[in-house]
Order: structure tokens, then sequence, then C-alpha cells
């Protein structure tokens, strides 16, 4: 096995339990934890899209400050145009950001998989909370945009969610003849999306699976040891906290609640666009 298939079990059968046990939480997802599940989204899952400067420096071939200047600029600019998107046209900014994010995800799925199965793997995390936790998806979608936008966002995806876990059902089945690692990461995905809070379902995917698995990748590409990709990160990780801390004095004054919701998901798409924008045009060898 090499390395990308251990990190790959690993994960599932974590994975596996948690969505076993979550049976047992709450509905709902307490301020409180909320803010553990934020720091952990921060330390553990931006830290892989603060590697981009490795891509971006062998994709545009960038040489000195004009040439990192120009890039940086471009960066923060997609950065602040999703932000005004989401101000001005919150439906068209989510419905947008979850279709990129169904194909961005799709990515982690390693080996020669169809483009179908990849697609309903990426959408798994978005589509399949809807079945058991349907209120608790059109909270988060109101918090984070608008009542009504919420709910035009939670009963789309509710539609979806059925045929969806059809679709998982028989990626698992296929995955399990021809791979039994990605069949096994498939169902551990499909398990954590459906079972667990969404919240927790989220944080434990983008962490666990997504995160990681871009830095093992990011490794192999750079052909670098973890404490290079560790330095190399260090500036962009500063840079998004500088943004953050400025990103949460000008949010609207709301519930504690309410503005972590929108500090997280919007702040994540600010950052993810861009992001996404220039690693799938990356092809990894793992």
């Amino acid at each position: 096995m090499n390395k990308i298939q251990i990190q790959g079990l690993v994960f599932s059968l974590i994975t596996i339990f948690i969505a076993l046990i979550s049976v047992f939480l709450p509905q709902q997802t307490p301020t409180s934890l909320l803010y553990i599940l934020a720091a952990l989204i921060f330390f553990l899952g931006v830290p892989h899209g603060a590697l981009d400067p490795v891509f971006a420096q062998k994709l545009y071939f960038l040489k000195g400050l004009k040439d990192w200047s120009k890039f940086i600029f471009i960066y923060i600019t997609l950065s602040v145009i999703v932000v005004l998107v989401w101000w001005q046209l919150p439906l068209f900014f989510m419905a947008s950001f979850l279709v990129c994010s169904m194909m961005h995800f799709s990515r982690d799925l390693s080996g020669k998989i169809s483009k179908i199965t990849r697609l309903i793997y990426g959408g798994s995390i978005i589509a399949l909370p809807t079945i058991f936790h349907f209120n608790e998806m059109q909270d988060l979608f109101s918090a984070i945009l608008d009542s009504n936008t919420g709910l035009q966002i939670t009963n789309f995806l509710h539609l979806l969610a059925w045929p969806w876990l059809i679709g998982s059902l028989i990626s698992i089945y296929l995955g399990l003849v021809r791979d039994w690692v990605v069949g096994l990461e498939i169902l551990a995905v499909s398990l954590l999306s459906t079972f667990a809070p969404p919240l927790i379902a989220f944080t434990v995917y983008f962490c666990g699976m997504h995160s990681v698995r871009h830095i093992l990748r990011t490794k192999d590409y750079a052909d670098a040891t973890f404490m290079r990709l560790s330095f190399i990160s260090m500036a962009p990780m500063l840079g998004v906290l500088f943004m953050a801390v400025l990103g949460w004095h000008y949010l609207p004054d709301l519930p504690n609640y309410e503005k972590l919701l929108r500090f997280i998901f919007v702040g994540l798409a600010a950052l993810t666009v861009p992001h996404m924008l220039l690693i799938d045009r990356v092809s990894y060898r793992l």
C-alpha cells in the first residue's frame, strides 16, 4: 500500500466509527462546539490551501517580487469578489460554491475512477446530510444567507439526497470490487454525511480527508519534506489570520452562532475559489 492508500484506510476506519456513534449525538451543534470545530478547520483544514505557492511557482514559473506580487494581488482580488457576491447575490453565491465544491472534492479519490463516481463522492458531503438532518441544514444555510434562500437551497439538496444515496451505494459496490480502499473511502464518507451532524461531518471530512490528502500529494508533487512545507505555509497562514481578524471585525453584529457560521463558511469560500482555480489545473501522481 502507498501512503495515500494508508491515509485512506486510517481515515475510513476512524470516520466509520464517528458515523456510527454520531447517531447518539444531539441534532443541534452548540456554540461552544462550533468554536472547537472552527479552530480545527483553521489549524488542520486551512493549511492545505496555504501550500498554493508550491503549485503557483511550478505552474506559472513565478520569479521575483513582481511575479509574486501579481499572484498575491489576483488571489486576494478573487477572494474579495467571492465575499461581494455573497453579500449581493446570496443564492447565486451558495449554488455556485456548492457545485464548485462538489467538483473540487471529487478529486480526493485516487486512481482511475469514473467521473460520475467522483462527482457522487464529492457531492455526498453536501447532499446526503439533508436525509436525516434537514432542519439543521436549513438552519445552517439560513444563518449563512437568509431564511428564504436557506430553505430554497436545503429543499433542492433534499430532492437530490435519495437519488444521491442510491448512486453512492452503487459507487461503493463498484469501488469495493475494483479497489477496496476506494470503496471503503466512499462508504466512510457516505456514512459520515448521512448520520453525523452536518458541521461535525464537514469538519471530519475537510480536515481528515481533503486537507491531509492534499498535503500528502503536495509533498509528492514538490518532492519536499514536511518541514519545508510547514515553512512555505507560514506566510500564507499569517495572511489568512490577518484577513480573518479583519473579517470578524467587519461582519454584521449578530448572535455569536450566526456570526461564527458566516465567518467560517464565507471565509472558506473566499479562500477556496482561488485555491480551486489553481489546484484543478494540477495532475497528481498519487
